[in-house]
């Protein structure tokens, strides 16, 4: 069923109704609570782990998988690793190691833009590689060498020419972020967007709390991104959550005549299956799970760029 959003009436929704949770997410978010407390706390005690599952655990029993998203299932999930770390951002140093590997690649990446015969989309394939940079995912990072050889083949997805007339007649461009160390690839993107549309209006949003290895004003502010383009905060989860989301996103998210540039799975799992009226979506992502498989009809690994359309 397609879901039609008013912001006038976002106050009286109990979540904001998006994909529901899929069997896929759930072992698979078991698993990330044993790989997320091995990454933060490699030999912490095998009965901390368990008590940690014990709880999300708990949780599911009660949890209305029709009424809520699978985000927020995950968003729970490390609540309770941050919970019983005594630690807001266990992720902390993790996500400054991704700053800084992205910023090391940087210049060869903007290398690359500049080169290209068409740099609007040699930036957006720069950023979907960037989402590679995820933690949580089950895939294996090797970022390096994936920009040092990507082609144009490796959008499977490819909706370019699309975005680019929606570009033409917008007025703005709203790209909700995803994670730390992929928000440098992200900056390449907004400095092409910038030089070929001088007077489209940039937003670009990051979580307002630490959640996983999500981008923050923190990471923004880190590799100058703030000295861009406004930089707001949405929400503290894995996602888009619009009902504890800040105002001004809101705002921006409803805005007419715009785009959105949805960056990443968790993102893209907020916003699928329902219809966002007077704009037009775009999903940027890397396919890192057997549940992106299906929906796409693609492999782990492949880049997609879709235009969201009924259904998505």
């Amino acid at each position: 069923m397609t879901v039609v959003l008013n912001i006038n009436k976002i106050k009286n929704v109990k979540y904001f109704l998006v994909m529901k949770l899929e069997p896929e997410c759930v072992g698979c978010i078991f698993n990330q609570v044993l790989r997320a407390f091995n990454l933060v706390r490699p030999g912490i005690p095998h009965e901390v782990i368990i008590s940690a599952q014990k709880k999300l655990m708990a949780f599911l029993l009660n949890f209305d998988e029709n009424a809520n998203a699978a985000p927020i299932f995950g968003k729970v999930a490390y609540g309770i690793i941050s919970e019983m770390l005594n630690d807001k951002d266990p992720y902390r140093t993790l996500k400054q190691e991704s700053n800084k590997l992205a910023l090391g690649l940087n210049e060869k990446a903007k290398e690359i833009i500049d080169k290209a015969d068409d740099p609007l989309f040699e930036a957006i394939i720069v950023a979907a590689l960037g989402n590679t940079i995820d933690f949580a995912g089950q895939h294996q990072i090797n970022l390096i060498s994936d920009i040092k050889n990507f082609t144009s083949e490796d959008l499977v997805i490819n909706d370019y020419t699309s975005f680019k007339k929606s570009l033409e007649k917008a007025q703005h461009l709203l790209i909700i972020g995803d994670n730390a160390g992929e928000i440098v690839f992200d900056k390449l993107l907004v400095l092409t967007l910038k030089d070929l549309y001088p007077d489209l209006e940039i937003v670009y949003s990051v979580r307002s709390a630490p959640i996983i290895n999500d981008a923050t004003i923190e990471d923004a502010k880190y590799i100058n991104l703030t000295d861009l383009v406004q930089v707001i905060e949405s929400c503290a989860a894995p996602g888009v959550d619009l009902t504890s989301s800040t105002k001004e996103f809101k705002e921006l998210f409803f805005r007419k005549d715009g785009v959105i540039l949805s960056k990443g799975q968790g993102n893209f799992e907020s916003l699928y299956g329902i219809e966002i009226p007077d704009k037009d979506v775009y999903y940027l992502l890397k396919a890192k799970c057997n549940l992106m498989e299906r929906i796409f009809k693609v492999k782990i690994g492949d880049l997609i760029f879709k235009k969201k359309t009924q259904g998505f």
